[in-house]
């Protein structure tokens, strides 16, 4: 590892996903990792990685994965993926987290180092991100998560219908998507209108 080029940040990617994979994460992706918490939410695992001349810098994000909530998406010709997040946050906003070094991986550093370093960042995911994703992994407490994030659009208010609809509030769901849908046709019609209409089948 002698270049800090595109192979270089794949390659401790990879470390950091071995070694995830080594502390029981499941390993669905060459480039992929969760937790599963039970049959429908996994601890999602996001390694925002920067590439620069010198260095290569990773940010991790925890969150949870909801696997009903992907898959209703498929509604509207989203296509299911493991590895997007339902919700999720910087590592670095967790209270136990907050201090943690960065984690910037050089060229010059040696392979202990690259692994030292890959130990030390799932070390994180056990010990602060499970926890973290533990608390929020029902629909009950993602609904006020994903409320506060419904603004930002990026598929935030298309998951909010989800889940209300998920937890039994088929009524509050059907309000929330009608009332979105005035207020941003052009983004949330291809969502809303197969949804609205699978509420109506279902009686």
């Amino acid at each position: 590892m002698s270049r800090c080029n595109a192979a270089f940040k794949k390659a401790i990617r990879l470390k950091c996903y071995d070694a995830l994979e080594r502390k029981g994460f499941t390993r669905f992706a060459r480039e992929g990792v969760d937790f599963p918490l039970d049959t429908d939410f996994h601890c999602w695992v996001g390694l925002n990685t920067g590439l620069y001349a010198d260095r290569v810098e990773i940010n991790p994000f925890v969150g949870v994965h909801v696997g009903s909530i992907a898959k209703m998406r498929m509604l509207e010709g989203v296509k299911y993926d493991r590895g997007i997040a339902t919700y999720a946050i910087a590592m670095g906003e967790l209270l136990n987290a907050r201090n943690e070094p960065a984690f910037v991986f050089t060229p010059e550093q040696s392979d202990e180092c690259f692994d030292s370093e890959a130990e030390r960042l799932a070390n994180l995911y056990v010990g602060y991100g499970l926890t973290y994703a533990r608390s929020i992994a029902s629909y009950k407490a993602l609904v006020p998560l994903l409320e506060g994030r419904i603004e930002m659009l990026g598929g935030y208010p298309e998951k909010l219908a989800c889940c209300l609809y998920l937890m039994g509030e088929v009524s509050r769901a059907r309000v929330f998507v009608e009332t979105f849908l005035a207020k941003e046709p052009d983004y949330f019609e291809e969502f809303a209108v197969p949804f609205l209409t699978m509420i109506e089948k279902r009686g």
